[in-house]
């Protein structure tokens, strides 16, 4: 009697990916969408950062104008 493996020989395909290469590619797939997360979340508090500084140097300015305007009023006044 001849078996089906004689005229069916049944070979392992070496390219099929096993559950450690599908791991192994989400693991980098998830580093490498965590290194972009971080370094947006990096530059928007930069971003919010330089606006909070922003912010100061234009009160300082206001502050300033304020006292010059209250400064001209008292000399004319006097």
């Amino acid at each position: 009697m001849i078996t089906l493996h004689k005229w069916y020989p049944m070979v392992g395909v070496s390219d099929y990916p096993t559950k450690a290469d599908v791991s192994e590619k989400r693991a980098q797939r998830l580093q490498v969408e965590y290194d972009i997360a971080l370094k947006f979340k990096k530059a928007k508090d930069r971003v919010n950062e330089l606006e909070v500084e922003l912010y100061n140097k234009k009160c300082d300015q206001h502050k300033l104008s304020l006292e010059i305007l209250q400064i001209r009023k008292v000399d004319v006044v006097v």
